[in-house]
């Protein structure tokens, strides 16, 4: 780029909206599973665009890069209505159509979305593959942000698998204007975002395509997330089946692995005690003793 003297004024590049998604858990999977999720994340985009046919916004998309656990790509405002009212259904539906064959090769692909838009500027250097700006910066950020990961650490891993920010000049000029169809402000949860360690702080608009779980419960913001910034908590494993059966007895609960009756248990870090006959559990278990006839 030429240089510029401090007095120059420069134009003002023109708006893009940015989409950048994220995976959950990724580092969670072996080096093959990666290479593989990494050539699966843009394919299942754009299968997802093409199934809601915006075959246009993918042929047309400007500096499309991928993150290995993620992807980014720039487009076309005025189509920031039909994404938001057709595309993050379309890619929860994709990403659900493709879920048994990748949970048979103990692969997972959840994954979070942001949309912003704002300036960008190609830097014209074959280099740099995107341009930079608070707008690119943002979009990042909220992909990244906590309350955005608690969504989907805290739903069924099976059904939610998708879970979306916006930024708030995208619900303002899409949603708020009354230019989507679909979707109307209410199905959006407003939630602050504060990275105080990045110097960043926005807000966020939550909303997810299909709701389970906990979110069904507390709500998108009643969910607390336990995960470290920048960290995913790990999907839980399918539950173990077995046909034997409990011995008499009563045991103690404590931890994250302990025996109750004889039998090995996993509560995932919940603490309680056994007494008595019948004992409850948060997740719905029932550990029943055999009656002295």
């Amino acid at each position: 780029m030429p240089d510029r003297h401090q007095d120059d004024t420069t134009d003002l590049p023109e708006s893009i909206a940015i989409l950048v998604v994220d995976t959950k858990g990724f580092s969670q999977h072996n080096d093959i599973q990666q290479e593989e999720l990494t050539v699966l994340i843009p394919e299942v985009l754009e299968r997802a665009f093409r199934r809601c046919d915006l075959d246009e916004l993918w042929d047309e998309r400007m500096f499309p890069d991928s993150t290995g656990d993620g992807y980014i790509i720039g487009f076309n405002p005025r189509l920031l209505p039909a994404v938001i009212d057709r595309f993050l259904d379309a890619l929860q539906d994709e990403l659900a159509v493709g879920l048994p064959g990748w949970k048979s090769r103990n692969m997972r692909l959840r994954m979070r979305l942001s949309l912003e838009i704002g300036p960008a500027r190609d830097l014209g250097d074959p280099r740099i593959d995107s341009p930079v700006g608070s707008a690119m910066i943002a979009t990042h950020r909220l992909v990244d942000a906590e309350p955005l990961r608690a969504l989907l650490d805290h739903s069924d891993p099976d059904v939610t698998l998708l879970a979306v920010a916006l930024s708030d000049r995208v619900l303002q000029l899409a949603v708020v204007s009354g230019r989507t169809r679909r979707r109307v402000v209410s199905e959006f949860v407003t939630c602050p975002v504060v990275m105080t360690k990045k110097d960043f702080a926005a807000t966020a608009h939550l909303h997810v395509p299909k709701m389970s779980g906990e979110l069904l419960r507390s709500g998108l913001l009643g969910v607390q997330a336990t995960a470290q910034p920048g960290e995913d908590s790990p999907d839980p494993a399918p539950p173990a089946t077995t046909s034997s059966p409990v011995n008499r007895g009563v045991g103690s609960v404590s931890g994250t692995s302990n025996n109750v009756a004889g039998r090995d248990l996993d509560l995932s870090r919940h603490e309680s005690t056994v007494h008595g006959d019948q004992y409850n559990a948060r997740r719905d278990l029932s550990i029943m003793r055999d009656r002295e006839r």
